[in-house]
């Protein structure tokens, strides 16, 4: 992936429980990205994840207190 790409797949965090939707991020031009959360546990996705678009596997995540947490999303568009 190209900076210019990263606007194409938007990352959502759900919440673990019901994998409602909590927030969309968008990646930087070095493919980063930082938000800030309540305490609870969440999954981050990528939107348009189906057979033909995006490989991404979802990524269970926890978010305590006085902690950073990081949670990498590896993408495969396909594109070589």
């Amino acid at each position: 992936m190209t900076a210019e790409n990263y606007p194409d797949y938007p990352l959502i965090v759900l919440s673990q429980e019901g994998k409602k939707e909590v927030m969309r991020i968008t990646a930087d031009e070095q493919g980063n990205y930082r938000v800030a959360l309540p305490l609870g546990d969440y999954v981050l996705d990528v939107q348009g994840r189906a057979p033909g678009h995006v490989c991404a596997k979802e990524q269970p995540f926890t978010v305590v207190a006085n902690q950073t947490v990081r949670v990498d999303m590896n993408l495969d568009t396909g594109i070589r």
